[in-house]
């Protein structure tokens, strides 16, 4: 069980993470938080939290799998104004959080642009931001972040026993879920007014720069070296020597 009030009492924010609501069990939080949006019922920097996700979202349709009562399955409402260009950034910001959370708690991580977290070249967490747009602005976003927290090997299915591992994994020891949220909405928010700056610091932990990478564009597989992440946080990869600029692909 998660219980919100270790969630408050650790939290350093203004506004996030202010109203909490909690589940035992639910599909997606992302998928509830835009429940509650459609319904009124959300406020800006509600934090959508459960100890059990059954169907986690991630990107281009895929799950994300959750240990009941060990990972960390949450979502973030951002009601407010961005513009695109910010908005593409905000992924970028919360990958950046994740990662110092994950080094708060003792253990290095790289990011694996888009979303993904990494620990010692296995999946640790991913990131799925969803938005809604109107005359080219985003007033409503929605952070969904899973991270593997307490889960042991056994936990994982056999299809990811071997690229998976988790903060207990690695670290040796459990963790307290309910910290590992306060402190990443912490460093989220304090980045959220910034923007800009996290590309840098996105960079100083990205898996792959200057590495070689592979993904599908348009249906066909394309390999390069992944050179940077450009002001709107696309990615910039070298393909036979010839410089292109992707806003939206998932590494292979």
């Amino acid at each position: 069980m998660i219980f919100t009030n270790l969630i408050h009492t650790n939290l350093r924010t203004n506004i996030l993470g202010k109203n909490v609501e909690y589940y035992q069990r639910l599909e997606s939080t992302n998928a509830e938080a835009w429940e509650l949006l459609e319904e009124e019922q959300a406020e800006h920097g509600m934090i959508v939290i459960t100890d059990n996700q059954l169907k986690g979202k991630g990107r281009n349709g895929n799950t994300w799998f959750m240990s009941p009562s060990k990972g960390l399955a949450m979502s973030l409402v951002l009601i407010r104004d961005f513009s695109i260009e910010e908005a593409e950034l905000i992924p970028i910001a919360v990958g950046v959080a994740a990662a110092r959370m994950l080094k708060n708690r003792g253990v290095d991580s790289q990011l694996k642009w888009p979303n993904d977290l990494m620990i010692n070249d296995k999946k640790c967490g991913g990131i799925l931001c969803e938005s809604k747009i109107s005359d080219q602005r985003v007033y409503q976003m929605v952070i969904g972040l899973g991270i593997n927290i307490n889960e042991t090997k056994d936990d994982f299915p056999n299809d990811l026993s071997d690229t998976s591992t988790s903060l207990f994994l690695e670290s040796g020891h459990t963790h307290q879920r309910e910290l590992t949220c306060a402190i990443f909405t912490t460093f989220f928010e304090k980045m959220l007014d910034d923007l800009e700056s996290t590309i840098d610091d996105w960079k100083k932990y990205c898996a792959h720069l200057n590495k070689k990478v592979s993904f599908y564009h348009n249906g066909v597989k394309h390999q390069g070296i992944f050179k940077d992440i450009n002001g709107r946080g696309h990615a910039i990869i070298e393909i036979n020597n010839n410089i292109k600029t992707f806003p939206s692909i998932t590494l292979d």
